[in-house]
């Protein structure tokens, strides 16, 4: 993690071989919705969006799965509902994409990757 100001951070995202499907294909897009952080700018296939209201965030994270491009998407301390993480889950699997809170507390985060294509 690099920090560049008080209020933005480059995270080296994605992790390297992280994730892949399971036909072989290792390019998608990557999402970040944060209000702090960013990727590094020499990051391929990595559109940073400003992170909308907690309620539009379950909305954004169904259509960017379901648009069939995307490999991954992390958002900066991501909060649902049960009922809307067990649909983005069910999204998550049936499209193969990677679901990853990025938990900007300056502590390690566990337990972060909440759904994935393996």
């Amino acid at each position: 993690m690099h920090i560049i100001n008080n209020n933005i951070v480059q995270l080296p995202l994605p992790f390297e071989g992280f994730p892949s499907d399971n036909e072989g294909r290792d390019k998608g897009w990557s999402y970040l919705l944060s209000d702090s952080l960013a990727f590094k700018k020499d990051m391929a296939y990595g559109i940073r969006m400003q992170k909308p209201d907690r309620e539009t965030v379950p909305v954004w994270i169904k259509k960017l799965i379901t648009a069939g491009q995307c490999k991954t998407i992390y958002v900066e301390n991501l909060s649902l509902a049960p009922s809307e993480s067990e649909m983005i889950r069910q999204l998550c699997s049936q499209h193969a994409v990677a679901l990853v809170n990025v938990n900007n507390d300056g502590c390690t985060p566990t337990n972060n990757v909440l759904a994935g294509p393996w």
